[in-house]
Order: structure tokens, then sequence, then C-alpha cells
């Protein structure tokens, strides 16, 4: 039990050093996970991270989107952490979701009340199976409009080994490449 309680604190620390507060709340009317279907698929001797949003031409304050990140996984994975980062005078996130790519015996954490950051992580527990390659979503944030967005405005992934990371069954980190989308 001990060690169970170490896992779920390792992981939550590394996810939230720096954050404090409001616990997430689900979107509304959340539909189960699709498989995500991409044309031109990276080999799958890759693990493939992508984060996307739609375009925001023509929306104005109050309107709400949605940031998602996406994962093509080559070998199984036990944990993840990482940061999307956004300008708060200009968006706020309201919230957040783990989807179908997540088993849900795992332990997901993420928070909402850092200016400028979601912070999120999730891992299994010890002995327990990880994520099997394949790929899907992973979560999902959907942000308001507090203002207009300048053009090119963007929500984006934290592309940083010390908080980014994906994990092996033997705890190693895994090598991934990041892409960025932004969807019609």
């Amino acid at each position: 039990m001990k060690r169970i309680l170490l896992w779920v604190l390792a992981i939550c620390v590394l996810a939230s050093s720096g954050c404090g507060g409001r616990a997430t709340r689900a979107l509304d009317g959340a539909q189960p996970a699709q498989p995500v279907e991409k044309q031109d698929e990276v080999s799958p001797e890759r693990n493939v991270l992508t984060a996307v949003m739609p375009s925001l031409a023509g929306l104005g304050a109050g309107s709400e989107f949605e940031f998602t990140l996406l994962a093509q996984l080559a070998e199984e994975t036990m944990q993840a952490s990482g940061r999307i980062l956004y300008d708060s005078a200009i968006v706020v996130p309201v919230a957040v979701e783990k989807r179908g790519l997540i088993p849900s015996s795992f332990v997901f954490f993420s928070k909402l009340d850092a200016p400028g950051v979601v912070p999120f992580a999730f891992t299994s527990l010890p002995g327990g199976r990880g994520i099997f390659p394949g790929q899907g979503e992973l979560l999902r944030v959907r942000f308001r409009l507090i203002a207009n967005p300048p053009p090119g405005f963007r929500v984006r992934l934290f592309n940083d080994a010390a908080y980014l990371q994906l994990r092996s069954a033997a705890s190693g980190r895994m090598s991934f490449d990041l892409e960025s989308e932004v969807r019609q």
C-alpha cells in the first residue's frame, strides 16, 4: 500500500509543482472517445503526441473551444505528464477530461486554476497494465475566450523534458515526436 501511495504522490508532484487549488471537472455532455484515424500515419515504431486545437478565426470573447491531446503509441505506456500553456489574458480553462486511450484503472490528475498552465499526469498503479500500443485521445481541455484572440493565437503543449514525459513499464523515459495541428 505504501508503494502505491508513493507512486501516486510522485506523479502528482510532477504535474502540480507550482500549482494550487481548484480540482478539475468533467466536460459536460462528454462522448466516449473514438479512435482517431490519421491520413498520413507515422511509422508504428515511433511514439507521437499531437496537440490539436480548432481555428479560432471568427470566435470572440465568450466562445468556447477544445484543445485535444492525441497519442500514437508504439509501446506500452505506464505514465505520462505534461503542461498545457495558454495566455490567461485571452482564455481561461473551464474543464478537463481524460479520454478513451487512458484506461479507467489509471490515476488521472489535472488542475485548472494555475495562471497560464494546465498541468496533467496519469499513471497505472503498480502491478497494473499500461496503455497498449495504439492511437486515440488522451485528454481534452475546454477553454473560454475572455478576449478576442489575436491572429495566430495558440494554446500549446509545453515541450520541456522536465514536464512532458511518457514512461514505459520499466519506468524508463520513452522517446516521442511532437506534432501540432489547427483544424477547421
